[in-house]
């Protein structure tokens, strides 16, 4: 990577997540409750019965209201567990799961939740800090979601990834890197589109 695409992805983020953490606690909520609307009606989701989603931190926008969704329509949900500095597995999230937090200080399920594998997942909700229309991503930074399915670079096989982010953090180009995970599609509190469209 050139030092000037780090330094730019560096500041992008940096931007970005002030964005997304000024928002209200009233705006998160409101942000939510319109995406979880958005999110019932996607064709993905009837689709699939082995979902990963996350718990928002940092002003990522929450699923909690997606996740019920899962629940209530008797689907699995599974939430990301960071096993080590650089690798992260998804482990199944119910009503009554133990969570603990993680050295980022973000909620997960313990490891006696049960695991699957990243190939049997049907559909992931990943968190972004920042999307473009054609379905690049950037992260946080910690490359765990590029490692996790690094797979699908090469296949168009299962899951379907959909990009989860509030609609100011978009933006109309990102410095891409020849690791970075495309996207399939993008939803936000505004709706969903499909990656390039």
């Amino acid at each position: 990577m050139t030092a000037d695409k780090t330094t730019l992805r560096k500041q992008l983020r940096q931007h970005l997540r002030q964005q997304r953490q000024s928002l209200s606690a009233q705006q998160q909520q409101a942000a939510a409750e319109k995406l979880s609307l958005h999110f019932a009606q996607l064709p993905e989701l009837a689709e699939s019965q082995n979902i990963a989603a996350y718990l928002a931190s940092d002003g990522e926008l929450d699923l909690s209201p997606c996740i019920e969704l899962i629940w209530g329509q008797g689907k699995q949900c599974y939430l990301p567990r960071v096993t080590s500095a650089s690798q992260m597995e998804f482990r199944g999230y119910r009503q009554d799961s133990e969570l603990q937090n993680n050295r980022y200080g973000i909620a997960e399920p313990s490891n006696k939740a049960i695991l699957i594998s990243p190939e049997q997942l049907d559909l992931v909700l990943l968190p972004l800090v920042g999307f473009s229309r054609d379905g690049g991503r950037l992260g946080m930074g910690g490359g765990f979601y590029d490692r996790a399915f690094a797979f699908k670079a090469h296949s168009l096989s299962k899951p379907t990834l959909i990009g989860v982010a509030h609609s100011l953090q978009e933006v109309e180009q990102l410095p891409i890197e020849s690791w970075d995970i495309p996207l399939s599609a993008i939803i936000t509190e505004q709706g969903y589109f499909a990656a390039g469209s």
